[in-house]
């Protein structure tokens, strides 16, 4: 497991982590259960993207601002958003638009090598061992933004398996040019974050690869954790923490209630 810091919290972390690659002038969207991933945006926005712009997928709410992190579907977001888009006018975008999006923050029940998620459910779907919400737009937002992200709250060979179950969003499926020769945009998973560490894909293969490993993590590790073979760079770095600067900007502007402290906590050492 990580060194675990009495400094933050594991959603703290991963919020960081995510707001590091966002850029100025940016469109994103932002799904249901997301508290990690508002606070990401929000963060960007604190920082070194003031330009960017978010928008709630099941509620159209846009950068809704209130110091205050909930999930973007929260109804509670209407009256501080900078604006509401209606239902026809969001499902135009996400449903029909390449590269509308930039980028969209995406968690799952399950990921691949190649970076392909469900959401559905793990197992047989008329008898799974755990269900979840759907697809839910995810295969149009997968398919058509630019680029996505992974957030996933565990890292263990449950999660990461060599093939997931239901291919609800597509990454980059069979790995090499499969993607594309599917027919899909260029695009797919740039960065996948998790309590262990941040992964990223090869050029070519497009397979999973480590970026860097959380302080305290080792490679036996997350190999033990992890249901396929990971590729491994000569030199692996470090994840550098949140500074003092992010976790200011992060409690003091974005999360002053405390929200991904109280529910994204580090996991505990079995």
């Amino acid at each position: 497991m990580p060194v675990v810091s009495n400094d933050y919290a594991m959603g703290e972390m991963l919020a960081v982590l995510l707001a590091r690659d966002l850029a100025d002038g940016e469109k994103a969207i932002v799904g249901t259960n997301s508290d990690i991933q508002v606070a990401a945006c929000n963060l960007a926005r604190q920082r070194q993207a003031p330009g960017l712009w978010w928008v709630s997928g099941p509620g159209g709410m846009t950068n809704p601002t209130e110091g205050i992190v909930r999930p973007a579907a929260d109804a509670e977001n209407i009256p501080v958003a900078q604006a509401v888009m209606d239902l026809p006018l969001m499902i135009d975008f996400i449903d029909w638009r390449i590269h509308f999006f930039d980028f969209a923050i995406l968690g799952a029940l399950q990921t691949d090598r190649f970076g392909n998620i469900n959401t559905v459910c793990v197992g047989n779907h008329a008898t799974p061992t755990l269900r979840g919400p759907g697809t839910v737009g995810i295969s149009a937002l997968t398919g058509l933004s630019r680029r996505f992200y992974i957030m996933m709250t565990r890292h263990d060979r449950g999660a990461f398996v060599p093939k997931v179950d239901f291919i609800c969003g597509a990454g980059h499926l069979d790995g090499g040019t499969s993607r594309t020769d599917a027919g899909l945009p260029e695009g797919g998973p740039k960065l996948v974050v998790t309590p262990l560490g941040v992964f990223d894909f090869a050029p070519d293969s497009k397979a999973m690869r480590i970026r860097t490993l959380h302080p305290g993590v080792t490679v036996e590790e997350v190999r033990d954790q992890t249901g396929f073979d990971l590729i491994t760079p000569g030199q692996l770095a470090s994840t550098a923490p949140p500074d003092d600067e992010e976790l200011f900007l992060l409690r003091r502007t974005v999360d002053t209630t405390g929200v991904l402290a109280r529910k994204f906590p580090w996991p505990k050492a079995a």
